[in-house]
């Protein structure tokens, strides 16, 4: 059998609060997170619980898929009858639930390109829609004949350079995503940020076909990075002094990575900040390393299917035939010495994580130089504890702001008086 603690790494929570299938409940729990800037209705997102069946994988696609298609159109009639920001808003959770069938579909099925344009399609019309409110700009990265495909949010309608995040997507995040785990948040706050797909990224090969992990090794990673590094540094709305980089969940790997081989960031918030990716598959999911690659698939098979679907959507990802190449290739290419990274940063882990990812967390802390680093734990007494602390994104954001402000010298209020 697949181990307990394997199940629960895909788990990532401590208290359940509709559903008794962990792997479905941390589903809704992360849904519920897209409702501070309008990513899902409330009414919306518990009536489908209540119609899901969350024993079949069908029920729940349909469910979601069914729900995505209605309010879609719902936005499409706001839009032709000249109302934009409702249509926005309605876009905006259209592509959610598109995105949430997504979820939980394996990449051999012909609903997994579909789903994903759908939900990248409503996520678009919704920030054009919207563009008034959520000034935006649709871009690319090139590297070496590949394009990788990203959203610069600015935090206004202007030019004058700003404090700027460049925020990793994590293991099963996509561009669109980020933009409820941090893109709001930022320019909401005078930040710009940069969402964007790029190589060990869940989405990038529906863009790039062979921009796989297998074919972006330690140095090409590194290079496509400082890549993406140099196209902010070219923008004029951006601060050149004020770079930072961050990322949650997996992302907090990538964050890792690009802070230790770039030092041109003035501040990184990895969330939780990994340090050794291989590390935490060895202690986090040991069983699907026993044996062959034929054992492992046997290993994943025994998963609930959200976490089957996300094991063989990783795997897709980067390009690989199991997990078991994933971690060779994350040990070649994802370890990083905390002590490579200089600038200040921001540790951030929560209540439910893996004991290895909590390690970490606070080793990152402890041995990173920087005088003005800092840590922040998620707990269940500030409902705070689900990984990323995804059940309480304003106080999390509350903390990275917060400290981001102090150590760039940044605040909007000041900024706005300045000009």
């Amino acid at each position: 059998m697949v181990d307990d603690q394997d199940t629960k790494v895909a788990a990532r929570l401590k208290n359940k609060i509709f559903f008794e299938r962990d792997d479905i409940d941390f589903t809704f729990q992360w849904l519920l997170s897209f409702m501070h800037c309008g990513g899902v209705s409330q009414g919306e997102l518990f009536k489908l619980a209540r119609q899901i069946d969350p024993n079949s994988i069908t029920s729940y696609k349909n469910e979601f898929e069914k729900e995505a298609i209605k309010v879609e159109a719902t936005a499409e009639d706001s839009l032709k009858r000249g109302h934009s920001f409702s249509a926005g808003e309605a876009f905006i959770r259209a592509h959610s639930y598109y995105r949430a069938a997504f979820y939980g579909t394996f990449p051999h099925e012909p609903d997994f390109v579909r789903f994903h344009q759908k939900s990248v399609e409503c996520f678009r019309k919704a920030l054009d829609a919207k563009s008034g409110q959520i000034p935006h700009e649709w871009v690319e990265v090139e590297y070496k004949g590949y394009k990788f495909p990203g959203c610069f949010l600015k935090a206004e309608h202007s030019d004058v350079p700003k404090p700027t995040i460049l925020f990793h997507n994590g293991g099963e995040t996509h561009k669109e995503d980020t933009y409820f785990l941090g893109g709001q948040a930022a320019i909401d706050r005078g930040y710009n940020a940069l969402i964007i797909d790029l190589p060990w990224d869940v989405c990038v090969r529906f863009y790039e076909p062979e921009a796989t992990a297998k074919n972006f090794p330690k140095e090409e990673l590194h290079n496509v990075y400082r890549a993406t590094t140099d196209f902010l540094l070219a923008r004029p709305d951006v601060d050149a002094a004020r770079l930072v980089v961050s990322g949650m969940s997996y992302g907090g790997a990538k964050t890792m990575v690009h802070a230790s081989c770039d030092d041109r960031f003035a501040a990184a918030v990895p969330n939780s900040p990994v340090y050794s990716m291989a590390t935490i598959i060895e202690r986090g999911m040991p069983s699907f390393l026993r044996g062959s690659a034929d054992e492992a698939a046997k290993q994943t098979e025994k998963m609930p299917y959200t976490g089957q679907a996300l094991f063989a959507g990783s795997v897709w990802s980067h390009g690989f035939d199991s997990i078991v190449e994933w971690h060779d290739a994350a040990k070649e290419a994802l370890d990083v010495d905390p002590r490579d990274v200089k600038c200040p940063l921001l540790s951030m882990y929560s209540e439910a994580e893996h004991p290895e990812m909590k390690r970490q967390a606070v080793e990152t802390y402890e041995k990173a130089p920087n005088k003005k680093n800092a840590i922040f734990f998620g707990t269940e007494e500030d409902g705070a504890d689900l990984h990323c602390q995804i059940n309480n994104l304003p106080l999390s954001y509350q903390v990275m702001f917060d400290w981001l402000d102090e150590v760039l010298d940044y605040n909007i209020q000041t900024s706005v008086k300045q000009k």
